[in-house]
């Protein structure tokens, strides 16, 4: 008989992104995890994800909250993707069956850079490794990363045709000397004699960049041996190994590799500014200004890039909430964990008995289930094109037949994720969790610019949490998505893709300032095979943001910032595609007209699909009919890591509360930068503060000093 010692421990998460979502999947992967844990995730609105996810639009087109894709450096998200699968035990055949299926791999990504006022692509092709997506024990420090770099320097100049003998000659006897140094510990700092070595190779070729006869190409192998020579050095002379990245956190970036003696002509380059708009790392979400970056996270983010598991990139195979979150939720539904959607935390409450714990949770029931004995069934299934199955998604509004306001709120077209949304009206009931009847522990997996609406008990009580959502900037992002009547070779992509590439690239003119071809996602999608397009391409970047934030109760806010991101676009195509894709303007198209524009009539229009000529789009337009998102919701906001702030990283066991745990990109991880990698690894944080399970040496990554 269950005695109150030997009862499962209450767990509720808030928040259904992937800090929480895997905080759930860790602990329920412990053995015998329900005699341990009671857990339920609490999730506003019907869809889980966070700001990674996504739903299906007009023809079952996937639409994203922004671009996503895993590093092959996610040592700890891959080999979780890889377990997942394996437990989802999809057959043969069905859609997205396996890993392999689900996860694209590739080597490729263009930069762009400014030559005599062009904009001129760059290609980088990182060659594959044998390393399995499944190897949690790969790396192991700073070493592993110097050396991949070294591996990956190897193979590249084996295909060089552009390098001097003599210059190969040297690089190659470096290369040599140098790995042969990696067997003395990187602790060694400054004193380690692969200093001397990498300096003495770095000295001739940087000495190069200032001759104006240097042809283009060999300028640019000059320029990336200059800076990877430079954050070796910097990470050795530095002693990162020793005194850990966050020693260094306090400068910024550039700062940090001018003091290391990075050439003006490699600072200037698109290859340190690559790292700034993966990262949306510009004050305010204004890409006109300087980015602040801190060093220490960066230099950790940049070195672990080139110490990938079998790709340097690896991509999608449906959208992400298709690929990632549906199956997530799919495992962890049938393994027993709850989940209530429609209830959206409003005020977590400090007890007033013991100030350090927390005692209840005020809620808003945004919905209520017509079928209370079961629990909101979320997904969707969409039949794929080629018949093959149909595949678990995520609708873009609720499955209002299951909900008892379903009526009211598909007439209204209420989005239940907005806050913003003037729901539900006066007189709905809340909801309280209390301490010891619906909780014993809280995970707070929501995010910072949250918390300064929901948790002010906590920020007055603890001036750490204080501290943390006054220096954790909140940025906003926006994303696009265009279908075209043509592939991207057509319309003039500047290079050849091989394998599994697609067409991938950062340091773009902002404020959409990445994007990324995904023709490979038609499949999924539902087009009139007369009206079908032949590529999509995604848009992702910051959105400056100065003015103050306004009231919940300013409904229109949401749809003033949607029109904000579709005129910026509109601009953003009419203005700056031509250097992209020089074969989708006007006058590329037409003979004659902008040579810079991209041509709207080339967008593919769903609404002709009825065949009434009277709904024919010309022009700009035609853009009314493709995605377009303002990702504005405090929920949603992206976390940047300007100098000094990651001091101000609360860990997941740091909450100041007893019975309070944090998940989320945002709380101290080691990896200290907004990503997929950065969630995963503060899930298995929070697990290890609720359990002591994983292990802090198991978290790949995770700085024990």
């Amino acid at each position: 008989m269950d005695t109150e010692q030997t009862k499962p421990t209450k767990i509720a998460i808030l928040g259904g992104g992937m800090g929480g979502l895997v905080t759930a999947w860790e602990l329920s992967s412990q053995e015998d995890w329900e005699r341990k844990f009671d857990i339920t995730i609490y999730q506003m609105g019907h869809r889980l994800g966070g700001k990674c996810a996504s739903s299906r639009g007009p023809n079952g087109r996937i639409e994203e909250h922004g671009i996503h894709g895993f590093l092959g450096s996610y040592y700890n998200t891959l080999p979780m993707m890889v377990d997942l699968y394996a437990e989802l035990g999809r057959q043969a055949g069905e859609p997205l069956a396996t890993f392999q299926e689900a996860f694209v791999g590739s080597g490729f990504s263009m930069m762009w850079e400014m030559v005599s006022g062009t904009l001129t692509p760059w290609p980088i092709r990182l060659p594959p490794n044998p390393r399995l997506p499944s190897d949690r024990g790969f790396y192991k420090g700073l070493a592993t990363s110097i050396d991949s770099i070294f591996s990956i320097a190897r193979a590249l100049l084996s295909s060089s045709q552009i390098i001097p003998p003599a210059m190969l000659e040297l690089v190659t006897a470096s290369l040599d000397a140098a790995q042969a140094t990696l067997t003395i510990p990187t602790t060694e700092g400054p004193n380690h004699p692969l200093v001397p070595i990498l300096e003495s190779l770095r000295a001739p070729i940087v000495g190069q960049l200032d001759n104006a006869a240097l042809p283009p190409d060999l300028r640019r192998i000059f320029i990336l041996v200059d800076y990877l020579t430079v954050m070796i050095l910097g990470a050795l002379l530095d002693n990162v190994s020793a005194n850990g990245y966050g020693d260094i956190d306090h400068e910024n970036w550039s700062d940090w590799l001018a003091r290391h003696g990075i050439h003006r002509l490699t600072l200037a380059s698109p290859v340190p500014m690559e790292t700034i708009n993966i990262c949306y790392q510009s004050p305010r979400g204004d890409t006109t200004r300087h980015s602040a970056m801190a060093a220490g996270a960066f230099l950790n983010w940049s070195l672990k890039s080139y110490s990938y598991l079998g790709h340097f990139l690896w991509s999608f195979g449906a959208g992400t909430g298709e690929t990632i979150i549906a199956p997530l939720y799919i495992v962890l539904k049938r393994r027993g964990v709850k989940f209530k959607f429609f209830h959206k935390v409003e005020n977590l409450k400090v007890s007033r008995e013991n100030p350090k714990e927390i005692d209840a949770i005020d809620m808003v029931v945004q919905a209520h289930l017509i079928d209370e004995a079961n629990e909101y069934a979320p997904l969707i299934h969409v039949p794929v094109a080629d018949g093959t199955g149909r595949l678990p998604s995520w609708p873009r509004r609720a499955n209002f037949d299951q909900l008892v306001e379903g009526d009211e709120l598909r007439k209204d077209d209420i989005d239940l994720e907005s806050w913003w949304n003037g729901w539900p009206r006066d007189g709905r009931p809340g909801k309280t969790l209390r301490k010891g009847r619906d909780f014993d522990k809280v995970v707070f997996a929501i995010g910072p610019a949250a918390a300064r609406h929901v948790c002010a008990e906590l920020i007055a009580a603890r001036p750490e949490w204080k501290s943390m959502v006054a220096n954790l900037p909140a940025v906003q992002t926006q994303s696009m998505q265009i279908w075209l009547k043509e592939d991207y070779a057509t319309l003039g992509w500047p290079e050849a893709m091989t394998g599994t590439d697609t067409p991938c690239s950062a340091t773009y003119i902002g404020t959409q300032n990445g994007n990324e071809e995904f023709s490979g996602l038609l499949r999924w999608e539902g087009w009139n095979p007369i009206n079908k397009p032949k590529s999509i391409w995604y848009f992702c970047g910051l959105m400056p943001s100065y003015e103050p934030e306004p009231p919940f109760s300013d409904t229109g806010y949401p749809s003033r910032q949607s029109e904000r991101v579709k005129f910026q676009n509109i601009q953003y195509l009419s203005s700056s595609i031509g250097w992209m894709l020089p074969r989708a303007t006007c006058q590329s198209t037409q003979g004659v007209g902008d040579p810079v524009s991209l041509d709207f009539d080339l967008l593919v229009d769903w609404r002709e699909d009825c065949g009434d000529p009277v709904l024919t789009a010309r022009g700009a337009q035609r853009f009314d009919s493709q995605f377009w998102r303002a990702n504005i919701d405090p929920s949603e906001l992206y976390i940047t890591t300007p100098p000094g702030s990651t001091a101000y990283r609360l860990k997941a066991w740091e909450s100041g509360f007893s019975n309070l745990v944090l998940a989320g990109d945002w709380i101290y991880t080691g990896l200290n930068v907004g990503s997929f990698e950065g969630a995963t690894i503060s899930g298995k944080l929070a697990s290890h503060a609720l359990s002591a399970v994983p292990a802090l040496e198991n978290i790949v990554g995770y700085p024990i000093l």
